[in-house]
C-alpha cells in the first residue's frame, strides 16, 4: 500500500535525510554507520524493527545491524540465515532491477517497485509500484516471526548485491511513496559508505603489509639467530601460512648451512641443523 494515513512534513523528512547522510559521510567505520542508520530509519518509519542483512560469498546472510522498538519484535542481530531463505530469482531482481518490495500480510499483497528494467536495465518510474498476491510461503514466514508488514530495499556495491535494508512491523502498515523514496536514498548512501569503508580497509591492509615488510627486513638485516627466527615467524604469520624455513648457505668451505624452521616444518632448529 502507498497511501499516507498521516503525511510527515516535508521539512522534517529533508532534515532526517540530511542527518543520516551527514552521519554516513562523517564516519569511516561501517559498523557505526550501519548502527546509526537502522536507528534513524526505524524512528523515521515508526516501525518495530529495522535491520541490515548482509550477503556472504555463498549467498547465505547475516543480520549485521539492527534497531528494535521496545522488544515488540525479537532481535535477529548476529543471526545467520541459509541461502535458500532468499531465492536466487529474488536476489537477481534485487540486483538487476533494484527491486523494492512492500508486503501487507493481512491483505495478502506484495507491492513490487523496480527502479530499473530487469531486461534493458533502463530506469523506470520509481513510483511505479505493482501489486500482486504474495506467495503463501512468504506470508507464513513473516507471520512466524510476528511480522505483519515489511519493506525491503536492496543495497548494492560495485554492481553486486551487498545486502538488504529491511523494515518489519508487527501491525499492518501502509508505506507512502515519499517514505519509499527516502529509504531508497538512504540505501544509496549506504552503498557509498560501503565503498568508502572498502577503500579504508584496503589502505589499512596495505599500511600493515608495508609495516610488516619493514620489520622483517630490519630483523633479517641483523643476521642474529634470534632475530632471524623472529623474522621467519612474523613472515609466516603475515602470510597466514602453515610454516616456513630460512636457509642460509655456508659462506666458507667446511661450514654448515644455517636452517631455521617454523610451523609445520617442526620445532625451530638452531644454527647448523638440517
Amino acid at each position: 500500500m502507498t497511501k499516507d494515513k498521516k503525511q510527515k512534513p516535508i521539512d522534517s523528512l529533508e532534515a532526517l535525510l540530511h542527518r543520516m547522510m551527514n552521519r554516513i559521510r562523517q564516519s569511516l567505520e561501517l559498523p557505526a554507520i550501519l548502527s546509526g542508520t537502522v536507528a534513524e530509519v526505524r524512528v523515521f518509519l515508526e516501525t518495530d524493527r529495522v535491520k541490515v542483512y548482509r550477503f556472504d560469498a555463498d549467498a547465505s546472510g547475516e543480520v549485521v545491524a539492527e534497531s528494535v522498538n521496545c522488544d515488540r519484535l525479537p532481535s535477529l542481530l548476529g543471526q545467520h540465515f541459509p541461502a535458500e531463505d532468499i531465492p536466487f530469482a529474488a536476489r537477481e531482481l534485487f540486483l538487476k532491477a533494484r527491486q523494492r518490495s512492500i508486503v501487507d500480510v493481512a491483505a495478502q499483497q506484495i507491492g513490487l517497485s523496480p527502479l530499473d528494467s530487469s531486461e534493458t536495465t533502463e530506469p523506470l518510474d520509481e513510483n511505479d509500484i505493482r501489486f500482486r498476491v504474495v506467495d503463501p510461503c512468504h506470508v507464513k514466514y513473516l507471520t512466524s516471526m510476528g511480522v505483519q508488514s515489511s519493506l525491503v530495499v536492496p543495497i548494492l556495491h560495485r554492481d553486486q548485491l551487498w545486502g538488504l535494508l529491511v523494515s518489519h512491523h508487527s501491525l499492518p502498515r501502509e508505506v507512502s511513496e515519499r517514505e519509499l523514496q527516502v529509504v531508497q536514498l538512504v540505501a544509496d548512501q549506504l552503498s557509498i559508505a560501503i565503498a568508502q569503508n572498502t577503500l579504508l580497509e584496503q589502505t589499512r591492509a596495505q599500511a600493515d603489509q608495508e609495516a610488516t615488510i619493514n620489520r622483517v627486513a630490519k630483523l633479517l638485516h641483523s643476521m642474529t639467530e634470534m632475530q632471524l627466527q623472529q623474522a621467519l615467524e612474523l613472515t609466516v604469520s603475515a602470510l597466514q601460512a602453515a610454516g616456513g624455513r630460512i636457509y642460509i648457505a655456508p659462506q666458507n668451505p667446511g661450514e654448515a648451512a644455517q636452517v631455521f624452521s617454523y610451523g609445520d616444518w617442526g620445532r625451530s632448529r638452531g644454527a647448523g641443523e638440517q
